[in-house]
């Protein structure tokens, strides 16, 4: 892939199980010499379409962009309190236009993404209890885009959304690990690296 930009590249599609674990797709973009990426404005986005087009893979990309840890402690304070968290809307250095997310790499602009937020992160919630056990709290945390198929000289705008970092659960059948059953597999994830 060579979609240049001015700090990097999106240098390919990587496809592979279970990238919905974030350490997992981190590996596979460092087994290529590259980062987590994302794609910084249509052009790139429209590449990315094009590319999983042509190999045929229609799910989500894993793509670089963590919550914070500070601010993912904001969220499960609110979790906590059964309130509303709206990374969007929220003053300070949670909202999402300023550190909610962290980032692998330090030249991401992630504007292009955030504008593609049908609902602003945190999107999805679970929780787990049983006596005698603290509640435990789970939110999608880690950044995914998908620049959806796209027909053949048509744009495609995409859309951003989170999924969690932990993955789905793979052949556990406990309640704990349910809040991520219904999440959609992650089985690709964007990488980039510096032109050479």
């Amino acid at each position: 892939m060579s979609s240049v930009r001015k700090d990097s590249i999106i240098s390919n599609i990587f496809p592979a199980d279970r990238l919905d674990e974030r350490d997992r797709a981190r590996s596979v973009c460092a087994n290529n010499n590259a980062t987590l990426s994302l794609p910084e404005n249509q052009k790139e986005s429209d590449f990315i379409a094009a590319f999983s087009t042509k190999h045929n893979i229609s799910e989500t990309h894993a793509a670089d962009g963590q919550t914070s840890p500070r601010c993912a402690a904001r969220v499960y304070k609110a979790m906590k309190e059964n309130r509303d968290f709206n990374s969007s809307a929220v003053k300070g250095e949670c909202n999402l236009n300023n550190r909610y997310f962290l980032f692998d790499n330090a030249n991401t602009d992630p504007a292009f993404v955030f504008a593609k937020f049908s609902y602003p992160p945190p999107n999805q919630f679970g929780s787990f209890w049983s006596a005698n056990e603290p509640k435990v709290y789970h939110f999608a945390a880690c950044l995914a885009y998908s620049p959806q198929f796209n027909p053949t000289n048509a744009t495609n705008p995409g859309y951003a959304n989170t999924s969690y970092c932990v993955g789905r659960p793979i052949g556990k059948v406990d309640s704990e690990h349910d809040f991520a059953s219904g999440q959609q597999e992650i089985k690709s994830v964007i990488c980039g690296r510096h032109p050479l």
